[in-house]
């Protein structure tokens, strides 16, 4: 018994017209490239679809179109069979009022027959060559004229498709298609902007300097780049017209158009510009060309210093200033796509304007900004400091470092909101004790989430890969170095104490952040072996979590490679306590808003002990039992440890003991065991221990001679 899979749909779902209409779903889903090898019923089958495809009704006709559409692309030898008798059947469609089903439907079959035999040189000759000409001639009015959107979609992007591959003959219509591309990027002021739309006929645009040629292909790339840059300068100086603009006011017409109408059209023009200038840059071309990278610069740049609060010395409409400023953010976000898409094309020929970049974006870092709004300026951050060579200005740097720090040490200012009520309405002289009760955060109904949004989410973790880069850069000060790596650890040490709802709504941003600060952690202390031996317990923990476990395992078991190319501190460098801060230190973390602004004068004893990162919660928790902490408290052990028997800096007087109030909220490592009847050392100030260690050395007899005896 033959049991083809093409006789059954023969005898059962294309017996008739309509059943073929209704049954077309389940053929399209059950035909294979096996189905359709030679065989005895394969001319039945395209006797079938041929029979659709003439029927007069407009259902069987789009059937008989789908059919062969799936027929092309699943058996190359069928297509290029019929490939003759399909394109007489279906291009005059496309000249005719048919339905956009069938219109959409003839065009994918042209597409597929135009573009997936290109390698056999008899079919491009004899049937490809004559007719794509015609195809396009028959597209190009169709996409003016029907309203259909994704039936513009799908003619834009074919036309995309098809220029590339046979340039020559589109070397006629190269003006009709620029006018039908830019068509769709001219900006519309009263309806939504359709995303899809503008980016297909942006990539249209970007691939007609095919048509020129290998030769020409350059000169028309550059002169569309030309072209759009003043495009964007236009809408750009539109958008400013009661600001300055590249350090002058603009000119402004006396008959100008209303408000309303020009601001969104030009927001929609500096849009699409922002587009074409990115597909122009990711475009391919026969022969290398010149970017023009000052001029792109220059644009991205005066994009990117736009601000609200420029003062112009004429008479200027507040209404139109206030709309004005208004489509600002949207400004920024245009100017980092720019700069993204431009950093990832040209890579390191960009060094030369990085400072300059970097010093624009670290001034809007460090206004008040949502999220969404400051999103664009650290992923377009991350992506510069890894493409292009690290900044040698000292200055930019450490005011990356700055900007960014408040960012990432909103976890640690929301760790503690259970007991933030400590000085709230009351006076800083009173010596009153805030009465708290052992799980009162239970009952807390308004319990804040510290990323409330996607964007937050994805701004934290942004952040952080931008303090990562930031802390591979040599030109970083050593205190600001210090401080970020002792925020990194406190995070680390706050995270995993910290549950993923109070995190985000988003379950996934918890252990996503937990690895990307493991990963920091480990990167911090790997600047040298013996760093990275007493870091051990923190490469197991993250190694737990499976981030990058054979790497970190290999630096440990071979510690004869190479030294890291960077300038890292080793963990005996970095200042785990307050005491140990130098003066350089202690400003940055106050101008951070990591300490408490006024001390206050006669602390409590209990609160002199010494602590790790920054400071001791008022209360000391008890030490985590679970698993998943443990690898972290240890690996923070050895470097306390080593701090403690660091020789004393000062021997005439002791440091001043800290105050009560705590800075980040970070639990402290575990507590050592009681000895016999000694209190434990939380009740121990840390000038007492400092006192013992810097008892005065015995006087050494140098007349007596121990060899003697």
């Amino acid at each position: 018994m033959d049991g083809h899979p093409l006789k059954a749909l023969l005898q059962l779902q294309l017996g008739s017209d309509s059943y073929a209409v209704l049954h077309l779903p389940y053929i399209l889903a059950s035909l294979t490239a096996e189905s359709l090898l030679p065989s005895a019923h394969s001319s039945k089958w395209i006797a079938r679809i041929n029979s659709l495809l003439h029927s007069k009704a407009s259902d069987a006709r789009w059937a008989g179109l789908c059919l062969a559409h799936k027929t092309s692309v699943l058996s190359k030898s069928t297509m290029i069979e019929c490939a003759q008798s399909w394109i007489g059947l279906a291009l005059p469609l496309l000249a005719k009022k048919e339905s956009p089903p069938i219109l959409s439907a003839s065009v994918r079959l042209l597409r597929v027959i135009f573009s997936a035999a290109t390698d056999v040189p008899e079919f491009q000759r004899q049937v490809a060559t004559p007719n794509v000409s015609k195809f396009t001639a028959a597209l190009i009015p169709l996409a003016e004229k029907h309203a259909d959107n994704e039936l513009k979609i799908l003619i834009l992007s074919t036309l995309a498709l098809i220029i590339p591959l046979y340039p020559t003959l589109h070397r006629t219509s190269h003006s009709a298609l620029s006018t039908l591309s830019l068509s769709f990027l001219n900006g519309n002021p009263f309806k939504p902007p359709n995303t899809q739309l503008s980016s297909t006929a942006s990539r249209l645009y970007a691939v007609l300097h095919f048509t020129g040629g290998k030769v020409g292909a350059a000169n028309l790339w550059r002169k569309a780049v030309d072209d759009t840059l003043a495009f964007g300068w236009t809408s750009f100086s539109a958008l400013r017209s009661t600001f300055l603009v590249e350090g002058r006011a603009p000119q402004v017409s006396a008959g100008a158009e209303e408000p309303l109408v020009t601001i969104p059209l030009n927001v929609d023009r500096l849009r699409c510009c922002i587009i074409v200038l990115c597909d122009l840059l990711k475009t391919t071309t026969h022969r290398p060309v010149q970017v023009p990278l000052g001029p792109l610069v220059k644009f991205a740049v005066a994009l990117l210093s736009s601000t609200t609060d420029e003062r112009v010395d004429r008479h200027i409409d507040p209404g139109v200033r206030a709309m004005e400023a208004a489509v600002t953010p949207q400004i920024w976000k245009l100017a980092c796509d720019l700069l993204t898409r431009l950093a990832t094309c040209v890579g390191h020929h960009l060094s030369s304007s990085l400072s300059r970049i970097a010093t624009c974006i670290a001034f809007h870092l460090e206004q008040h900004l949502t999220s969404s709004e400051r999103l664009p300026f650290l992923n377009t951050l991350q992506v510069l400091l890894t493409k292009c060579h690290p900044l040698h200005s000292t200055l930019v740097v450490n005011r990356l470092a700055r900007a960014v720090l408040p960012l990432i040490s909103v976890v640690l200012a929301k760790e503690g909101d259970a007991r933030e009520t400590d000085t709230t309405g009351r006076s800083k002289k009173s010596k009153k004790r805030a009465r708290e009760f052992e799980g009162d955060e239970v009952f807390k109904v308004s319990r804040e989430v510290i990323c409330s949004t996607v964007n937050e989410g994805d701004a934290l973790l942004a952040a952080f890969s931008v303090l990562r880069l930031i802390l591979r850069n040599p030109h970083l000060a050593p205190a600001m170095q210090s401080i970020s790596c002792r925020v990194t650890l406190s995070v680390l040490l706050a995270l995993p104490q910290l549950s993923p709802a109070s995190l985000s709504c988003d379950s996934k941003l918890h252990p996503l952040l937990l690895e990307r600060v493991q990963e920091l952690s480990i990167e911090v202390g790997a600047g040298s072996t013996g760093g990275m031996s007493k870091s051990l317990g923190l490469v197991m923990g993250a190694s737990l979590q499976g981030s990058h476990f054979h790497r970190d395992l290999e630096m440990l078991l071979h510690p004869r490679l190479p030294p890291l190319v960077r300038s890292m501190p080793h963990i005996e460098s970095l200042s785990l306590f307050r005491a140990e801060e130098s003066q350089e230190e202690i400003d940055a973390r106050q101008s951070l808003g990591l300490v408490p602004s006024e001390i206050e004068p006669e602390p409590d004893v209990e609160s002199a002990s010494s602590d790790v990162i920054m400071a001791d919660p008022p209360t000391l928790p008890t030490p985590p039992t679970t698993n998943k902490i443990q690898p972290v408290l240890t690996s923070v052990e050895p470097a306390a440890a080593l701090q403690t028997a660091r020789p004393p800096q000062r021997t005439e007087q002791a440091p001043q003991p800290l105050n009560d109030e705590k800075i980040e909220s970070i639990p402290s490592p575990h507590p050592r065991k009681a000895v016999d009847d000694m209190p434990p050392p939380a009740d121990i100030p840390s000038f007492v221990e400092e006192q013992e260690t810097n008892e005065e050395m015995p006087a050494i007899d140098l007349g007596s001679d121990s060899d003697s005896d």
